[in-house]
C-alpha cells in the first residue's frame, strides 16, 4: 500500500517521503505536529509541517521517537525533548 511505497521511495531511492506507521501517527497526533484522523491526513500534514531539509530523515526520527520516548502505553514524557510544546493533554510533565 501507500506506506510500503513511501518506505521504498525513502530508503531505496532517497526520496523525502514520510511513511506513516503507528508510531508516526501517534507522535503526530499527540504533539499536534500533524493531527489527523487517518494516516493519509497525517502524511499530508507532515508534508506541510516538516521543512524540506529534514524530510528525508524525519520518517526515521519520528519512528524512533514514537518507539522509545512517546510510547503507546507508557510515554516517557520526562525524556521528551519537545514536552514543553507537546499538545497531548495526558502528558506526564508540565
Amino acid at each position: 500500500g501507500r506506506k510500503t511505497a513511501n518506505v521504498v521511495l525513502n530508503i531505496a531511492f532517497g526520496e523525502p517521503t514520510i511513511a506513516v506507521d503507528t508510531h508516526i501517527f501517534r507522535v503526530s497526533n499527540r504533539t499536534g505536529l500533524a493531527p489527523g484522523r487517518d494516516p493519509l491526513a497525517v502524511e499530508l500534514g507532515l508534508e506541510k509541517a516538516v521543512p524540506a531539509q529534514y524530510k528525508l530523515h524525519a520518517h526515521h526520527w519520528l519512528i524512533l521517537h514514537g518507539r522509545y520516548v512517546c510510547k503507546a502505553r507508557k510515554p516517557d514524557c520526562e525524556r521528551c525533548l519537545i514536552n514543553d510544546i507537546c499538545k497531548w493533554p495526558e502528558k506526564t510533565t508540565v
